[in-house]
């Protein structure tokens, strides 16, 4: 038996040395210090991990660390989105094997990237028949739960068609339109599926029905505690918390998300650098950047965050 995904599953980003190289010491801590703040799950190895620019065996690597570190104490949703469908079926499998909840896939990236740019229209880079024998591809021989992760090009009937075309399809990811979409995979597939959304409406997610949202790992206190207050129908208090906290997500997704994010793991001594791939070292913010990141802490009130 699995465990029911229910919650704050953050989008754990990836850390790395001076050298370049994975911070597996870095992710140790990132695992316990979302233990630590309450989160109620964690999602390694997604879009906001720089997935698409590590190599197959780091990714591998990284989340076997979490898992160890983790020691079964939090469910992990480990994203296996790859390049080609045969790297995500192996990732896949390697999540399976080493113990990972479930598992949250696309396609591929170049689907979700060509997606974008036809913005959902019959350009789309695959076609649902397309998508389907990748699915097929990527869940061959594994039996753990399965989010879809979903791309502009998704619709209705294709989720419709995953859900009984698959058995382990228990989740959808949704963050295509930030709210109408989210509303209709619940009305008509909220008896079949557990539906996720990106956090970018989180109280107003949760009330529309959705299970959890994957956001980034800032304020993971908050995040879990808005879940937490909201599940207990306390819904104007998750919202207060919420509003207490929107600076900081303004301030990271209008300044530099995924550089914002290790800048904020780094002051609160969880990582040791804020560096991002493919450029190493070429930074984009700076000393005002981090000023302001600590006028929004102190607004807050203090940590935990």
């Amino acid at each position: 038996m699995y465990r029911e995904l229910a919650g704050y599953f953050p989008i754990m980003p990836t850390a790395y040395r001076e050298d370049g190289e994975i911070d597996l010491a870095s992710m140790r801590r990132l695992t316990e210090y979302l233990i630590e703040n309450g989160a109620q799950g964690m999602s390694p190895n997604g879009g906001d991990s720089e997935g698409r620019y590590l190599k197959e065996e780091e990714r591998m690597r990284s989340l076997e660390v979490i898992l160890e570190t983790n020691n079964g104490r939090r469910p992990v949703l480990a994203g296996t989105t790859a390049h080609t469908v045969e790297e995500a079926a192996r990732l896949t499998k390697h999540a399976q094997r080493a113990g990972a909840d479930a598992v949250f896939v696309m396609p591929t990236w170049e689907a979700w990237v060509s997606a974008e740019k036809a913005g959902g229209g019959e350009a789309q880079g695959m076609s649902h028949d397309e998508m389907l024998a990748a699915y097929d591809q990527i869940i061959d021989g594994t039996d753990i739960p399965i989010m879809i992760h979903a791309i502009r090009g998704m619709d209705l009937d294709f989720m419709q068609t995953m859900i009984e075309r698959f058995p382990t399809v228990k989740y959808i990811k949704e963050e295509t339109t930030h709210g109408p979409r989210l509303r209709q995979y619940l009305r008509e597939l909220g008896d079949k599926v557990k539906i996720f959304g990106p956090g970018l409406h989180y109280p107003a997610e949760l009330e529309w029905g959705a299970m959890g949202v994957m956001p980034s790992c800032c304020a993971p206190y908050t995040h879990a505690r808005i879940f937490e207050l909201a599940r207990m129908g306390y819904h104007d208090l998750a919202r207060r918390e919420w509003n207490r906290m929107l600076p900081l997500v303004f301030w990271r997704w209008h300044t530099s998300s995924q550089e914002a994010g290790k800048l904020y793991l780094k002051h609160m001594g969880v990582f040791e650098t804020t560096y991002v791939r493919p450029n190493f070292g070429q930074l984009r913010l700076d000393e005002d950047d981090r000023l302001e990141m600590l006028k929004v802490l102190e607004m807050m009130g203090g940590p935990p965050y």
